[in-house]
This record gives structure tokens, C-alpha cells and sequence, in this order.
């Protein structure tokens, strides 16, 4: 997700737009957002040079805001200005941000889910039950 936003002025209660216009060291990986209040009339985004869009997600906060989140399919070029227009409605708001020159490397991590945890919780209960209860036997002949 962007870093950093920005308020358009060129719509009634501006929409918050990230990455902010004229940002420099855009993560490679980073999403556009549109986040206004509503009517929300959110149309087509372009972007030059052109970098392909894996999916749109409308996302919805509180009672009178909601966000479009445009995602691409792949990393940004680095160290490329890249210029944006979005069209809402009968208005269309331009912008540029720079993306940073640092090569893109993908994070994965590795946590356990709370499925994961109980499983673990359960095999150790269960274990810690057959041993003891081999144990008790023994001592019982």
C-alpha cells in the first residue's frame, strides 16, 4: 500500500489519493487507492507507462467513505516516473509519483495461523496425555 497520500482539489470534498502526487521512492509493490466520500463515481485508472492491473478491490469505511484499490499483477518499474489519471465521474485527476531504484525483492513470511497453534496445542495435549497415562500404568503393576 502507498506510504504516502494526497487531497485533490479538483473535485468537491477531494478525493485522498496514494501514492501522494510527486512522491519519489514508491515501493515497487505498492497499490493506487481512491479514497473519497460518497457518491462514489471511481472509473478507469491509466497509467503511463502502462503496468498491467491484476484487479480492482471497492472497499468500504464507516457509513460515508469507500476506496477503490487498484492492484497490478506485477512490480513497477524501478526508478520510473510513472503518470496517473483516474476518471471519476465527468472529471478526470492527473498525477506522477517515482518509484525507487531498489531492486524488487518479494517478502514472504512465515507465521503460524491460529488454526495452526491449536493443532500444535492439541498434538502436544494429546501426547503429553499418552505419555503420562503409559507412565501411571507401569507404576500401577
Amino acid at each position: 500500500m502507498p506510504t504516502q497520500y494526497w487531497i485533490s482539489t479538483e473535485t468537491a470534498g477531494g478525493p485522498i489519493i496514494g501514492p501522494a502526487s510527486n512522491a519519489t521512492n514508491v515501493p515497487l509493490d505498492t497499490a493506487i487507492v481512491i479514497d473519497q466520500m460518497r457518491p462514489f463515481f471511481v472509473g478507469e485508472l491509466q497509467l503511463l507507462p502502462e503496468a498491467p492491473i491484476a484487479r480492482r478491490v471497492d472497499e468500504y469505511h464507516g457509513l460515508a467513505s469507500r476506496a477503490a484499490i487498484f492492484y497490478f499483477s506485477e512490480p513497477l518499474k524501478p526508478a520510473t516516473t510513472y503518470n496517473a489519471t483516474i476518471f471519476l465521474k465527468s472529471t478526470s485527476i492527473s498525477w506522477n509519483f517515482t518509484t525507487t531504484a531498489e531492486p524488487y525483492y518479494p517478502r514472504y513470511e512465515a507465521l503460524p495461523s491460529g488454526l495452526g497453534i491449536f493443532v500444535a496445542v492439541t498434538i502436544s495435549a494429546v501426547v503429553t496425555s499418552v505419555v503420562g497415562l503409559t507412565v501411571w500404568k507401569k507404576k500401577q503393576r
